[in-house]
């Protein structure tokens, strides 16, 4: 049925003259049914809620692209991570490095698939237990079809994914030139399987039972605040570091070196670092923290969302800029050098340690949280030291240390008001940090959050890492961590370094032989002359290879040990690079 003309006329003034929607409205039935005015209010609802509709799917499509895009950020990390431990680590082991990054980010991700994003978030119904999630396996249930926002989003496998590899990685430096690829690889899917998931689901989780945002049942009415995962990755990451490091042992002559303390043998062990390598991981782990950080909001589709990521990425910053200049300074007051490596590891403790409290924390407050994370970087390092524990890139100072007092320091500052922004709680209940008057609660809850993340992650670790050295599956032969794990597990020769003075090996003619091939090589790319490849015992005819000094400009001697060649067998490689 249509319109007489007076209908007609008065449904286009009631649309302000939009004659064409008029003639819309008009061949229903809705003006004879409801009037004109009906009709007018039925067409405007509807038409409402289409915009909304269209609103929303804007909204959710501009958060997950935001989630997605930190999430690549994220994984930009795996890189820092790679670059930082190849440059620390002696170079006779710079492509093992590269390759445990690599394939641990790899395992990590069909292990996540399988059951540990479902033990870290699954909930049937919306419910689970506050220890574990037991639901979405595989994702099984995970619901990616069109036309409404799934309660179990893909994009929320690839973020979490991103943490879950950045928090199995951080080990893989600390077990670096001795351990076998075998138990790393056993370490690499357990990790992502069962250790992290757990932690993971305590504090992240809406229903863990130390999360913040578990509304229901806050553990003494506030819940532990770990924002990014200061405790999550970094804790859980760093304590699998230290007992890793003391299940495998030492490296050869790093803390048993001749008449060398153990503060000199770590400068040693580290003359051979590479600052190209350590300084572009540093700076792109820096730039995966503001994925890490800010992108832990999730959304960002309004006013207060943008906000919260906006502060979160300038406390990030500054706490970066602090830690960095409080190392450096801390290393020169010490040492009277300006070091690089101690300015790019106070960078990373000022970033590890506010990533727990970086969205409830003033912009002041995150400059004294950097600065004073060097601090405890620098007493895990010292107790390593006393305790002749070998991690050759610093991983459970840097990571566990800076994560603890990330998680004290979110108790002692951080501020009320964030924290209802953030976790969308009402102003009171003490939900703040002691310095602000609290009432410790919430330290208090930060103080059990580090005592059983730490508690779990040595408890599953010491069981796995010395259940294999039992097995004698952990470490290799002094033979192949003499040779370099390039060498003797990557089946690759890969720097004139390989075998050098800081190598505490027992010589071998092979390895001579080895690195004067290297070493050849590299002076042939320079356009230079060879290398003599003979290999001679010291003993034998000592005049003939003083004539040869003699008769060369420029002579290079390299020896594979520190001990005397009689001792080690005698064998001594003479380079000679003419004028």
């Amino acid at each position: 049925m249509g319109c007489n003309p007076l209908q007609l006329a008065q449904v286009t003034a009631l649309l302000g003259g939009d004659t064409a929607t008029a003639a819309t409205i008009c061949a229903g039935t809705d003006v004879a049914q409801l009037g004109p005015n009906g009709a007018v209010t039925k067409w405007t609802v509807a038409e409402l809620r289409g915009a909304q509709n269209a609103l929303d799917q804007v909204e959710y499509g501009l958060n997950v692209s935001f989630v997605l895009a930190s999430a690549y950020q994220v994984f930009v990390m795996q890189l820092g991570f790679a670059l930082f431990a190849a440059g620390v680590v002696r170079p006779k082991n710079t492509v093992s490095i590269f390759i445990k990054n690599f394939f641990d980010t790899c395992i990590a991700g069909i292990a996540f698939y399988l059951v540990g994003y479902a033990f870290a978030f699954g909930a049937k119904d919306g419910y689970t237990n506050g220890f574990i999630g037991n639901w979405d396996f595989a994702l099984s249930q995970t619901d990616g079809s069109p036309g409404s926002e799934p309660p179990n989003p893909w994009h929320l496998f690839i973020w979490n994914w991103s943490f879950c590899s950045a928090s199995t990685t951080i080990l893989s430096g600390s077990i670096a030139e001795r351990a076998t690829f075998a138990s790393y690889t056993i370490y690499a899917a357990f990790m992502p399987a069962w250790v992290y998931p757990v932690v993971a689901h305590w504090l992240w989780a809406p229903d863990g039972w130390l999360s913040a945002r578990n509304a229901n049942d806050r553990i003494l009415g506030i819940g532990a605040i770990d924002y990014a995962g200061s405790g999550v990755v970094h804790l859980v990451g760093g304590m699998a570091a230290l007992i890793g490091s003391i299940a495998v042992g030492p490296r050869v002559g790093r803390f048993d070196a001749p008449g060398s303390t153990g503060e000199v043998s770590a400068q040693l062990y580290r003359a051979t670092a590479a600052p190209q390598l350590y300084l572009m991981g540093t700076l792109l782990l820096w730039f995966g923290w503001y994925g890490f950080n800010p992108g832990s909001k999730l959304a960002i589709s309004d006013y207060l969302q943008a906000t919260i990521v906006s502060r979160t990425a300038v406390t990030t910053t500054l706490a970066a800029c602090s830690g960095a200049l409080s190392n450096l300074l801390l290393n020169y007051g010490r040492h009277r050098v300006w070091d690089l490596l101690s300015t790019c590891i106070g960078a990373l403790a000022g970033l590890v340690a506010v990533t727990s409290g970086c969205s409830v924390i003033e912009p002041w407050a995150a400059i004294i949280c950097g600065a004073i994370s060097a601090l405890f970087y620098e007493a895990g390092e010292q107790l390593l030291e006393k305790l002749k524990v070998d991690d050759p890139v610093s991983a459970f100072p840097l990571h566990a240390m800076c994560g603890v007092w990330g998680l004290l320091f979110t108790g002692l500052l951080a501020n009320e008001g964030y924290i209802t922004q953030v976790y969308n709680v009402p102003p009171g209940g003490h939900r703040m940090g002691l310095f602000y008057g609290g009432h410790a609660q919430l330290l208090l809850c930060q103080v059990i959050a580090i005592a059983v993340i730490a508690g779990w992650s040595a408890f599953n670790m010491c069981i796995l890492f010395f259940g294999m050295k039992a097995a004698g599956l952990l470490r290799v032969g002094a033979d192949k961590e003499a040779t370099g794990m390039d060498m003797a597990a990557c089946g690759q020769y890969n720097a004139a370094g390989a075998v050098n003075v800081h190598s505490s090996k027992v010589p071998t003619k092979s390895d001579a032989v080895l690195a004067a091939m290297s070493l050849n090589m590299e002076r042939r790319m320079n356009g230079g002359p060879g290398m003599d490849y003979s290999v001679r015992n010291s003993s034998a005819n000592p005049s003939a290879h003083n004539s040869s000094l003699h008769n060369t400009a420029t002579a290079t001697t390299v020896t594979t040990a520190a001990a005397t060649p009689a001792a080690a067998g005698g064998i001594m490689l003479t380079s000679a690079v003419g004028g």
